[in-house]
């Protein structure tokens, strides 16, 4: 047995739902009255106590498929929810890594126009300026750090920070016109380290599952046995089991038309070909 190639999960979950309600409708406990809210039943369908075994076994093997081909699919959705809302998280990083680059860029020119003042006497001097450069900036080095993998950066700018935050740093940045800098460089590099982890705790997602196809081909060859367990069934010799076939059927039937409208319509729509005379029948001058 073949089934339709279009056949996707949403039409082997519907037709779960479709069929369960049709056993449902069918199944009367013994000694059971119908009840007024029961669903109805066509001609010739009668109410069993269960269904026969070789069609109550595949009917649940399909029905335990399709239910965790419906849990795989909504794990996945969740995961790839999880990861459209930690996109902020990724944001967060690069903006705050550009935003660290930015004030060390800011940081650096400050620093060398400082360090290029002449010499007036006052202090803290452009020799110090020169000084504070060839800690934070040395050759080769000088601004490359800012360009390594976070890890690394954060490492180098640590060190920079601390550098910074010593008295002959703090007098050169206090005098020498850098204050706005190093305050906007200082609430860069918190930034930084939060969003990378290293000031605060950052977990990780966990990866959601991505690959259905297990479930999928389970689904796939539970409903095929389940069809053709369900035709062989309907048997004329036996009462009422050809009508009990087709009402069961009937979900899976609609879908199998379903499936078949859109190349109908093509095929209804696609242009007849039209025939070329041959040479010399009257098709030629």
């Amino acid at each position: 047995m073949v089934l339709p190639q279009e056949l996707v999960a949403d039409d082997v979950i519907g037709l779960r739902d479709q069929m369960s309600a049709r056993i449902a409708a069918v199944l009367r406990p013994k000694g059971g009255k119908r009840k007024e809210g029961d669903a109805p039943l066509p001609k010739g369908v009668e109410p069993v106590a269960a269904l026969p075994p070789h069609i109550d076994r595949p009917w649940k093997r399909f029905e335990a498929a399709a239910t965790e081909l419906q849990g795989f699919r909504g794990l996945r959705a969740s995961a790839q929810a999880d990861q459209r809302h930690s996109g902020a998280s990724e944001a967060e990083r690069s903006a705050a890594n550009t935003d660290s680059d930015d004030r060390w860029r800011a940081l650096e020119q400050w620093n060398a126009g400082a360090a290029g003042l002449a010499e007036d006497g006052q202090t803290p001097s452009p020799s110090d300026a020169r000084w504070l450069y060839g800690q934070l900036f040395p050759a080769p080095e000088g601004l490359r750090f800012i360009t390594r993998r976070p890890r690394v950066q954060w490492a180098a700018m640590v060190q920079r920070m601390k550098t910074l935050e010593e008295e002959r740093a703090q007098a050169v940045i206090e005098q020498l016109g850098g204050t706005r800098h190093y305050r906007q460089l200082v609430a860069a590099h918190a930034r930084f380290g939060e969003a990378y982890g290293f000031t605060t705790v950052v977990l990780a997602k966990d990866g959601g599952p991505t690959d259905g196809r297990p479930q999928w081909s389970a689904a796939r060859d539970a409903l095929r046995s389940l069809i053709q367990k369900i035709e062989s069934h309907a048997d004329p010799d036996i009462p009422g089991s050809e009508a009990l076939a087709a009402f069961l059927l009937a979900p899976y039937v609609e879908m199998v038309d379903d499936l078949a409208k859109p190349r109908r319509r093509a095929s209804a729509t696609k242009p007849e070909a039209v025939s070329t005379p041959p040479l010399g029948a009257g098709g030629t001058p």
